[in-house]
């Protein structure tokens, strides 16, 4: 790479001071600092991307482990999450009954506790943990902290136990992959007793939706897809490459949805700091390089993954990624502590602190280039009606800038198995270019606040957060039908030969119908109607089975209305039947308080 980072310089340098674009090199001495520190960014990040391109395409795959001989616990912080939290309760004890989830209630608005509340009337492996003022909303990692004690006396003082016990992060909108557990279990991740933690990729679970805002016409929906499809490229191409690279280096980050962490490491940060999560806005970032400076290794898992919301918005997707680049560039103070520690190969602490000093680097292009091509200009440097300027000009912008990021589009479409992997792949990359460059709005923005010392936690809205429903007449043929017919349950009871088997059965139909539901407005939302048509099937036969009437006959119908309907109007019967199906949960809460 050293050669090649040579390569990358002279080539800058004979673009930037050699070929008189932007002055003769060796007249102005600001003007000669400017162009060699464009040259020397620019050969340095050619550098860097090169790596990353290598490190994506020449990586080591992970192998899976049995999850069973370690205990897991999942963390969800919330703050006004009722939209959204039912549905990750039951995906993550779906999918790992052998797990306990621990929903924290940062002091919420909105109904969030009551919904956390509701499942735990069918799951004793749910808990809600509670917090109010003056100790809530003042940060994620505070809230973290608050569970970590309590969580930690749940599992006891026992040392071998505590250092099998894994702790998992996960957004309120996060769902893991079914496989994720496998993996994070296997020899390279906790596996390996000297791993202290590790990261899954994550995913855009709306990437494929086709109006991400139905009530708004097309030229919205379309720039709500490009942002979204260019999130689910970031996370799964250009950052996960990074962390391909970081396996190498030993520099491994966390992020805040997806993060793992043995509860022993966690006890070992405490000790040193205090608590496990620091106060900085990447309180994710600030653990991960605290578990690095204690000498444990962090492991990153692409086989695995956390889905969670895209942002459709852009000032929603302004104001995380201001919080963000803001949490990032705070983990500057901890450079330090690493460089003295010494866990740090060479390689690791080069890759760290480029990657902490790219604001900086950014924040210099910014002011420098528009600088030197202005006196280019008026000093008519450029020569635009010169053949050879413009050819040198072409080379600059196509060597320099779209070979280098448009790649990713390709890589993308590889990886995701998206059909289109060429031309369609390279516009999808020249997409991601100018993606790239919307760092610049808030690169800027998080400096500002880091200067005038505002650090507070601002919530990103969800998706569904202030969306109305289209109010509609009821669309179910539903007649007379009871919400609950108890004599299919009784019947359920004598085919399984106990009772207590059919309160299980129903209790895990409650637990599994949020996650039901959100398949299927995914399907709806992407428009793949073979998908809808399963999740409505699915719904309708675990209806049938506990005997809610109601539920089975709207499951039947859903797929033929949403067929017929427009998307505002498909949306509306989607919210009655998850009305239907609330009711016939409620109803069977009702019915196991009243047998008890």
């Amino acid at each position: 790479m050293v050669a090649l980072a040579l390569v990358y310089g002279a080539a800058a340098f004979l673009v930037f001071c050699s070929s008189g674009l932007f002055g003769d090199f060796g007249e102005n001495p600001w003007r000669d600092t400017a162009l060699l520190a464009v040259t020397l960014t620019a050969s340095c990040a050619l550098t860097y991307i090169s790596m990353l391109y290598y490190a994506y395409l020449r990586r080591r795959p992970n192998n899976i482990g049995d999850p069973e001989i370690l205990d897991w616990h999942f963390l969800i912080p919330c703050r006004d999450e009722e939209t959204v939290v039912a549905a990750t309760i039951s995906a993550a004890r779906t999918s790992f009954p052998f797990a306990h989830v621990w929903v924290i209630d940062d002091s919420s608005e909105d109904g969030t506790a009551a919904v956390v509340s509701r499942a735990m009337d069918f799951d004793k492996r749910v808990h809600l943990i509670s917090r109010v003022p003056p100790e809530a909303r003042i940060g994620k990692g505070e809230a973290l902290n608050h569970a970590f004690t309590i969580v930690s006396d749940f599992i006891g003082s026992d040392s071998s136990r505590r250092a099998r016990t894994v702790i998992g992060i996960l957004d309120a909108d996060g769902y893991l992959s079914d496989d994720s557990l496998k993996f994070l279990s296997g020899p390279e991740s906790f596996g390996d007793p000297n791993v202290g933690a590790a990261q899954l990729e994550v995913w855009m679970k709306n990437r494929d939706d086709r109006r991400p805002l139905p009530e708004r016409g097309t030229p919205s929906n379309a720039l709500a897809r490009y942002l979204i499809k260019m999130q689910d490229l970031e996370f799964r191409a250009t950052n996960s490459a990074m962390q391909m690279l970081r396996v190498r280096t030993g520099t491994v980050g966390m992020g805040g949805n997806g993060q793992f962490t043995r509860l022993s490491v966690l006890d070992e940060v405490a000790t040193k700091y205090g608590k496990p999560w620091g106060n900085k806005l990447a309180e994710d970032y600030e653990l991960g390089l605290r578990i690095l400076g204690l000498g444990w290794r962090n492991h990153y898992v692409p086989e695995g993954h956390v889905s969670q919301e895209a942002l459709p918005f852009t000032r929603r997707l302004l104001t995380q990624r201001t919080r963000w680049a803001q949490g990032n560039m705070e983990c500057a103070s901890l450079l330090s502590d690493l460089r003295r520690s010494k866990s740090l190969r060479f390689s690791g602490a080069l890759e760290i602190h480029y990657f902490m000093a790219q604001p900086l680097i950014m924040m210099g292009n910014l002011l420098l280039i528009p600088i030197l091509t202005y006196f280019a200009l008026i000093e008519g440097r450029f020569g635009f009606l010169d053949a050879s300027a413009v050819i040198l000009q072409v080379l600059v912008i196509v060597l320099f800038l779209l070979i280098p990021y448009s790649s990713w589009g390709v890589l993308y479409r590889r990886k995701t198995r998206t059909e289109g992997r060429g031309f369609g792949g390279l516009l999808l990359g020249v997409g991601a270019l100018f993606y790239l460059y919307a760092t610049y709005l808030y690169y800027p923005r998080a400096i500002g606040r880091l200067l005038t010392g505002r650090n507070s936690w601002a919530k990103t809205a969800r998706n569904k957060d202030g969306r109305n429903v289209l109010a509609m007449a009821d669309v179910f043929m539903l007649g007379e039908l009871p919400v609950l017919d108890r004599r299919t349950l009784a019947q359920l009871a004598e085919d399984l030969g106990s009772a207590e088997l059919a309160t299980n059965f129903s209790n895990a139909f409650a637990m599994m119908w949020p996650q039901r539901m959100a398949r299927l407005e995914q399907a709806v939302a992407a428009q793949n109607y073979e998908q809808a048509n399963d999740a409505a099937g699915s719904i309708r036969v675990s209806a049938t089975m506990v005997g809610a009437t109601q539920l089975e006959t709207a499951g039947a119908q859903i797929v033929e209305l949403i067929l017929a309907a427009d998307p505002a109007t498909a949306q509306g019967a989607l919210a009655q039947l998850n009305r239907i199906g609330e009711a016939a949960v409620d109803s069977m809460r009702l019915l196991r308080f009243t047998a008890e």
